[in-house]
């Protein structure tokens, strides 16, 4: 009878204990401290995640950080440069006094592949170079979105009023001679000529606007040292041969300018007539 009983009590205790430990390990806590180096630096922004769970934190500028979390909980502490560390949530006996933990991590670097730099010799080279460069879309979706789009893509607008517009633009008896009457009222109509005549120079306003503003004879003199008569040949010269689109800056025109001067002055070294 006596052995009975001492077996119970036994298991009595045992299960309370039990108990005891298991609603201790499962209360809420809650935990502040600060991420820092080993030399006591602190560590912004570092990321702290409750270990099995879905939840955690970011640390404020100074590293400091504060949760509720069991008793029982493990942390992740991860930061840019810094090894990754487990910390486990010591045992707190009193919850009512505030808590403060400095937490280290030690740091780590990080190796890259290999990267290989190459110079371009020149100016024209690395422009070559430039232009030659394909550049490829490696995100399928934006391929997708752009297959999708392709029938709802318009003309550009047109910047010719339509009271400038041609009937045919640029008239050719091959191809317009289906519209053979259409085609010769273009080729001998006045008004058609005039017509397509401004719509060429409203076409092209944005060059005539470039060679006013950067193809003048104060910046070829500038650049040249040319005067009077020898300027006006030179300009006569060079005119034609500067290459200009939209895209075309100020800086490329008057190199051209300068390679066409070198070009002129060779010439008439070779007592030859520079060609227009």
């Amino acid at each position: 009878m006596l052995r009975i009983l001492l077996i119970l009590l036994i298991l009595f205790f045992v299960y309370n204990s039990s108990e005891a430990t298991s609603i201790e390990t499962d209360s809420i806590v809650r935990v502040s401290g600060q991420i820092v180096t080993q030399s006591s630096t602190p560590i912004p922004l570092a990321h702290l995640i409750i270990k099995g769970k879905q939840s955690g934190q970011v640390c404020d500028s100074l590293g400091i950080f504060h949760l509720q979390v069991k008793q029982s909980d493990t942390l992740i502490i991860s930061a840019l440069g810094f090894k990754t560390q487990e910390w486990t949530i010591p045992f707190i006996f009193d919850t009512t006094l505030p808590l403060f933990y400095p937490i280290t991590l030690e740091k780590t670097a990080y190796l890259i592949n290999e990267v290989n730099v190459f110079a371009f010799g020149t100016w024209d080279d690395f422009k070559t170079a430039f232009l030659k460069l394909e550049i490829k879309d490696n995100y399928v979706i934006n391929t997708q979105i752009t297959k999708e789009l392709a029938p709802f893509q318009t003309k550009k607008p047109n910047i010719v009023p339509p009271q400038y517009r041609a009937l045919i633009e640029k008239p050719h008896f091959i191809k317009h001679f289906k519209i053979l009457p259409a085609y010769l009222y273009t080729k001998l109509s006045k008004n058609e000529k005039r017509k397509r005549k401004v719509a060429k120079m409203i076409r092209n306003e944005w060059r005539i606007r470039k060679y006013t503003k950067y193809y003048t004879s104060d910046i070829v003199s500038a650049h040249t040292g040319l005067k009077g008569e020898a300027l006006e040949d030179f300009m006569t010269y060079c005119g034609p041969k500067l290459e200009i689109t939209k895209m075309t800056s100020r800086y490329y025109i008057l190199e051209q300018i300068v390679n066409n001067y070198r070009e002129y002055l060779n010439l008439k070294k070779d007592n030859q007539t520079p060609k227009l």
